[in-house]
C-alpha cells in the first residue's frame, strides 16, 4: 500500500496489517527470520531498508513524517514471539518520532495496563536515535549502539528490535531482539513487529 507521508507531498510504499486488533496498522519494523542485517549506520536507518514482504525497517524519516501531523495522534503496538512460542504485546496510546535535526527523538506514552509484554519502552521515551557513528545515549564512556546495535538508547536499553537475530546462547546476553521487562536479558524474540495507527 502507498501512503501520504505526513506534510510531504510524496508517497511511499508501506506494509499494512489489517488483521491485528481490528487492523489499520502501518508496520514500521518486522523481524522474522534473520534475513536482513540490522547492523547498519545512520543513513540506512534514516531512509529505511529491507523488503516489505520480509524483514525491514521503514526508516526514521518516514516514521517521523507519518507521526508529525499536528492534527492527529498515533498509537504504537509492539508484538513479540519468543523461541518458546510465548507471544506478548505492548500497546501505547501516544507515539511520535522527532525530526533529524533532533536526532529522531523517540516519544512514547500511555502504556495500556492490559498489555502482556510489560513496558520496556519507558526508559527510551525522550531518547535520541543512536548508531555506532552517532552516539546519542547518555553514557559518558560507553557507546551503546556500538555494543548493542542502533536504537533509542539511554543507558543503554530495556528493549531493542534491532538486535542480532537468534536465540541465547548463540546470541550473547543483551545482544538479541530484546524486551527486558517481561523476558529478562537472555530471552529473545524470533518474531517482532512495531506498528502504528491513527487514534
Amino acid at each position: 500500500m502507498s501512503t501520504d507521508v505526513g506534510n510531504d507531498t510524496s508517497y511511499t510504499d508501506v506494509y499494512c496489517d489489517m488483521v491485528t486488533d481490528g487492523g489499520g496498522w502501518t508496520v514500521l519494523v518486522r523481524r522474522l527470520d534473520g534475513s536482513v542485517n540490522f547492523t547498519k549506520e545512520w543513513e540506512d536507518f534514516k531512509v529505511g531498508f529491507g523488503v516489505l514482504n520480509g524483514e525491514f525497517y521503514a526508516g526514521n524519516e518516514i516514521v517521523h513524517q507519518l507521526t508529525v501531523d499536528d492534527n492527529r495522534s498515533y498509537s504504537l503496538r509492539v508484538d513479540l514471539e519468543a523461541y518458546d512460542n510465548e507471544s506478548v504485546f505492548a500497546f501505547y496510546t501516544d507515539f511520535f518520532i522527532g525530526p533529524e535535526s533532533d536526532n529522531y527523538r523517540f516519544h512514547v506514552h500511555g502504556y495500556l495496563s492490559n498489555s502482556t509484554a510489560g513496558d520496556s519502552l519507558i526508559k527510551h521515551d525522550g531518547m535520541m536515535f543512536s548508531t555506532a557513528s552517532h552516539d546519542n545515549d547518555i553514557m559518558d564512556n560507553v557507546n551503546c549502539a556500538a555494543l548493542y546495535r542502533p536504537w533509542w538508547h539511554k543507558h543503554c536499553f530495556l528493549s531493542s528490535l534491532f538486535g542480532l537475530y537468534g536465540e541465547y546462547p548463540t546470541i550473547p546476553e543483551n545482544k538479541g531482539i530484546k524486551w527486558e521487562n517481561n523476558w529478562g536479558r537472555n530471552k529473545f524474540a524470533k518474531y517482532a513487529t512495531m506498528m502504528i495507527r491513527p487514534n
